[in-house]
């Protein structure tokens, strides 16, 4: 896999949790499993690696 993109970028991503889709800013934090977002709907955090994995996520706009 690439390298994860800058922090701040928007991102249309589909929850794997409860199935509904969101657009969120990717947050960031010290480690690569920090990288993702967090589910507006049912507050789940989406780890990006994960997203990316199973096609749950692209840039938005």
């Amino acid at each position: 896999m690439t390298d994860p993109p800058e922090t701040g970028e928007t991102y249309a991503v589909v929850c794997p949790h409860c199935g509904r889709s969101f657009e969120a800013v990717l947050l960031g934090g010290e480690s690569e499993r920090n990288l993702g977002f967090k589910c507006p709907h049912c507050r789940l955090f989406v780890a990006y690696k994960a997203a990316v994995q199973q096609d749950r996520v692209e840039p938005s706009g």
